[in-house]
């Protein structure tokens, strides 16, 4: 960042003070970098009166700062106290910028972990053999860390001692092992050491249970810098998942699951945004599985769902928070920025190269039926199904959650207004499918998990009123506008019709 208007998306507040200095204390401000040279805001010329004075605005580093001018020194001294409160309010707008660039670094970060995480796992799935599933494990971390070489000293079966190596001689890899700097480690941490030929080396201890049974340890020469604290803390992340594994195919479940953890942790950093969004991501997660479930969507393809349902508001993390928690209806303008929030949840996941079924449905889940809906302003089957299960779960779950404008709305409520907007908002089959799971709540552990923090119009009744809306839902179409659009029942061939992704 040059100087503070760089930093700024929205110079409004800019200009505003400027104008205010001006018009009521007499004074002229404009901004300038840390040499002292003027940025023109909006391009127009700055002027200058002769006494002079620079207010300096805090940052990572030095960005300069706002000079105030006047045509005299009295002057600029009793509006002092008034450019210092202006001064203030600009602080706070810079500090936030930062909070926001801080927070999309680290985003990025785990962005490439999971990126790395989802490929190793791919590449891993099926493998049996020990060697093969080493040496493929050293060969991605090397290249991830920009290691010279690497080799993996383990326990195999029966206790056997096994050395598996990539891009080392033999005799150099006897040599190394050999040197003291090797020999002196304590276990159980993964840490960075160099060699007596100056050699950089990364150890991670690789464990079973509590016992350390090897390391791995990766190699770069003399002469290149040694490994970061980054790249020790990736290599320590990745290795507390292999170790438990190495020997087994549960390696992939558990990369997955930590795949699954780090999205978990990226829609968790949205949420937090806003105090009445907390937790909207995992519900919605929890709701799209149960109704995936309930329309036979395979046990390969519900992990899918729940990745894409906990990513569908990732791009949120670039709108203004006072838009996302502000208690009144938003205008026109504020409604425009959260419908970028799909437009962002793909440029993020763009550099990550998942699956694009995965990355549409997180998309199009503000999608229509009757095309109304955005980004894309798609409709009917342009839609992917995943996206179709998530819009009704997101939905159901604003309904019935807390906003800083309404209370949470009952399950009857919610019910209702969904199965008003059947064909032409939400598929029927999914709408459907929802109620059908609703019905069955004690044997969906993913629905148990939420259901609790449901509201109801009278629980005693709830089973009653879901008979009710399942029979309605399954009869001939009705003509009154205000009772529910009746669908047909989901078939069983909804999957291959629709073709879900099975993978």
């Amino acid at each position: 960042m040059e100087n503070i208007a760089d930093g700024l998306a929205d110079k409004t507040y800019l200009r505003e003070v400027f104008s205010y200095l001006e018009t009521h204390h007499g004074v002229r401000a404009v901004i300038v970098d840390k040499e002292g040279r003027i940025d023109p805001l909006d391009g127009q010329e700055a002027r200058e009166y002769p006494e002079k004075t620079l207010y300096p605005v805090s940052f990572q580093e030095d960005i300069g700062g706002i000079r105030c001018s006047a045509e005299t020194a009295a002057a600029l001294e009793r509006a002092d106290p008034h450019i210092r409160i202006c001064l203030r309010g600009l602080q706070g707008l810079v500090d936030k910028d930062l909070v926001l660039q801080q927070t999309t670094d680290e985003m990025l970060r785990l962005s490439d972990q999971l990126h790395f995480l989802f490929g190793l796992a791919n590449k891993l799935a099926g493998v049996q053999d020990l060697e093969h599933y080493c040496t493929l494990v050293l060969q991605e971390i090397s290249q991830a860390i920009c290691a010279d070489a690497a080799f993996v000293h383990t326990r195999g079966r029966k206790d056997k001692q096994r050395l598996i190596s990539h891009r080392i001689s033999g005799r150099d890899l006897e040599t190394i092992q050999k040197d003291p700097a090797l020999q002196s480690l304590g276990e159980g941490k993964t840490i960075v050491v160099s060699l007596q030929n100056q050699t950089s080396a990364l150890v991670a201890p690789i464990k079973e249970k509590e016992d350390q049974v090897g390391r791995m340890v990766f190699l770069k020469g003399p002469g290149k810098r040694a490994f970061t604290a980054y790249e020790k803390q990736f290599v320590s992340i990745i290795n507390n998942i292999i170790s438990p594994t190495m020997e087994s195919l549960r390696l992939y479940h558990s990369l997955h699951e930590l795949y699954v953890n780090t999205v978990k942790a990226l829609a968790a950093a949205i949420d937090a945004k806003d105090a009445y969004t907390y937790g909207h991501s995992f519900r919605v997660a929890k709701y799209s599985v149960a109704i995936g479930r309930q329309l036979d969507v395979t046990s390969a393809g519900l992990p899918d769902l729940e990745i894409a349902a906990y990513m569908h508001d990732l791009g949120k993390i670039g709108v203004p928070e006072a838009i996302l928690g502000k208690p009144g209806k938003l205008s026109a303008t504020e409604f425009e920025e959260i419908k970028k929030h799909p437009v962002l949840t793909n440029r993020i996941l763009e550099p990550i190269d998942l699956p694009e079924f995965i990355v549409n449905a997180a998309v199009q889940h503000h999608e229509r039926l009757d095309g109304r809906g955005y980004p894309l302003g798609l409709k009917g089957d342009e839609i992917t199904p995943f996206a179709r299960i998530i819009a009704v779960a997101d939905v159901f779950d604003a309904l019935t959650s807390a906003r800083p404008y309404r209370d949470a709305m009952t399950v009857e409520d919610a019910l209702t207004i969904l199965c008003k907007r059947i064909d032409s908002e939400f598929d029927r089959n999914v709408v459907y499918a929802l109620v059908s799971a609703l019905r069955n709540t004690t044997a969906d552990q993913d629905l148990a998990s939420v259901y609790s923090d449901l509201k109801f119009m009278q629980l005693d009744n709830m089973n009653y009123f879901l008979e009710r809306l399942t029979r309605l839902l399954l009869q001939a179409p009705v003509r009154p506008s205000d009772q529910v659009p009746p669908p047909s029942p989901p078939k069983r061939d909804f999957l291959e019709a629709q073709r879900f992704p099975s993978a």
